[in-house]
């Protein structure tokens, strides 16, 4: 007759315990592992997309730029044409010199739009993408020469504002198109102050032309790190 099984020693049951513990404490870490795995896949996933929506503004800039240097090339050909009258101011102004008078508007300037770069930032997100050399070039053309670019839209606002709103009307009636005043000094004050604006607008534009080819080039390098 065979031997009843004999129970398992205290040792055994310490070593089997501890064996279980560990399996318990080994799958528990690798469970935390891949959730962080899976964590950080879906963070560099999510800046991944605000990267894209960053490169969408862009694309909006550019189409901007392109509206705002239309816009400032109408009025740079009605400034010069207003100063090549004011060189004469005697000659009777011609239609299109009339024109000019009653739809001398400002023309728009740059606002920036830092919706998708500020959600960025915010968030911690560009240190997720590894690409220190293209977030610094995003950073520069938001920080630094779209805010110029706002800061001399606003000085040229201001000055376009003070001819085309203030002065112009104190030199021309616009009913009767004729001159208000005929003082030398004051008229020759006038066209310095087209000549500034006319110095305005091409500096502008020349900003316009530069960050336009920024935005586009950051588009390119985007969608080479995207790919």
């Amino acid at each position: 007759m065979s031997e009843p099984p004999k129970a398992p020693g205290r040792q055994h049951l310490v070593v089997r315990f501890a064996g279980e513990a560990l399996l318990i404490v080994a799958s528990v870490f690798v469970a935390i592992l891949l959730e962080s795995m899976w964590q950080d896949r879906s963070e560099v996933r999510d800046a991944r997309e605000s990267l894209a929506q960053v490169r969408l503004s862009l694309a909006e800039d550019v189409q901007f730029f392109d509206r705002v240097e239309q816009e400032q090339q109408q009025a740079a050909e009605k400034t010069r044409r207003l100063l090549e009258w004011f060189e004469d101011p005697e000659a009777l102004p011609n239609d299109a010199v009339h024109e000019v008078f009653l739809n001398y508007n400002m023309p728009i300037s740059i606002w920036p739009r830092r919706a998708a770069w500020n959600t960025m930032v915010n968030s911690g997100q560009f240190r997720l993408l590894e690409a220190p050399d293209l977030v610094t070039r995003i950073g520069n053309y938001y920080e630094h020469h779209l805010r110029r670019m706002e800061y001399n839209g606003q000085q040229y606002d201001a000055a376009f504002t003070v001819v085309s709103r203030g002065e112009l009307s104190e030199l021309w009636d616009f009913d009767t198109r004729v001159l208000l005043t005929r003082d030398a000094p004051r008229l020759t004050q006038f066209r310095n102050r087209l000549r500034r604006i006319d110095d305005w607008t091409t500096y502008y534009l020349d900003r316009v032309e530069r960050n336009r080819a920024r935005a586009e080039s950051l588009i390119e390098e985007i969608d080479a790190y995207l790919d």
